[in-house]
């Protein structure tokens, strides 16, 4: 392939995402890895096994955004955005009508909120804490004694009403502990986390009118979470094709889109 390549990388606390995009804004590469100490080799990582399943070269990329947490390690990025734009972009390529987007990741939950007309409204993020988060359900899936899928799959068999009490991850943490001693199914526990979860991301919405989507590696992994969110929101929460890869898709439309305005894409 010698078409130029427009790409995005999404440098998360946990995992590092990698999209890439040919000249007519199809996708004709993806990759995800684990982010690890070194930002700039997860990128580049990243990139080469995206770059191999779009059989091209370095040489053929014209563009390249990076956004996220690590943004600012990218070498071979002409751009950074954040990843609530890029969030923003990619979620509504996928559903131009969508209105509220919830990103859970590693390390923080955000809610984007977007105009009629697609534009940033309002966004809040949860950062200070880990409740809520992927680390949040991996510290308490450790407790169980089960992986984050094993805890989904529990989750997804409970037919109780459970919700954890604490948001805190450490008071959390001690709930659990407790109720496994009352002899509490894990699936009901399990489910819990993930309501405790959806009830928090409730709070921080500031509006529920409008079609709801989630992206993000946990709404990747965990049908639970889209259930338990689905239940307190009340409303239908649309899940990408690639819920994980949403920041770097809409990285790589920026980097798409801004070439197309300046006519230098072909």
């Amino acid at each position: 392939m010698n078409k130029p390549l427009f790409v995005g990388i999404d440098v998360g606390s946990s995992a590092t995402k990698c999209v890439i995009l040919d000249d007519g804004g199809f996708l004709v590469g993806h990759h995800v890895v684990a982010s690890g100490f070194d930002y700039a080799e997860s990128a580049e990582s990243a990139l080469a096994h995206s770059l191999l399943l779009a059989a091209a070269s370095r040489d053929s990329i014209v563009s390249c955004v990076s956004t996220g947490y690590g943004r600012q390690s990218i070498s071979i990025a002409d751009r950074q955005v954040t990843e609530i734009t890029c969030h923003a972009r990619g979620a509504r390529e996928w559903y131009p009508q969508v209105r509220n987007i919830i990103d859970v990741g590693g390390q923080d939950t955000k809610i984007i909120r977007l105009t009629d007309e697609g534009k940033l409204a309002d966004y809040r993020m949860n950062a200070k804490c880990a409740a809520g988060t992927g680390t949040f359900l991996e510290s308490i899936a450790l407790k169980l004694g089960v992986t984050m899928e094993q805890l989904d799959e529990l989750a997804m068999k409970s037919s109780a009403d459970t919700v954890m009490n604490s948001y805190c991850t450490v008071f959390t943490g001690t709930e659990v502990i407790e109720r496994i001693k009352d002899g509490q199914a894990r699936e009901d526990i399990s489910m819990g986390l993930f309501r405790s979860i959806a009830t928090r991301v409730s709070e921080m919405m500031s509006a529920r009118d409008g079609p709801v989507s989630a992206t993000g590696g946990v709404a990747a992994h965990c049908r639970a979470l889209i259930r338990a969110l689905e239940e307190v929101l009340d409303t239908e929460v649309l899940l990408p094709p690639m819920p994980q890869h949403a920041g770097a898709y809409g990285a790589a439309l920026i980097a798409w889109e801004s070439r197309q305005r300046d006519g230098s894409s072909v």
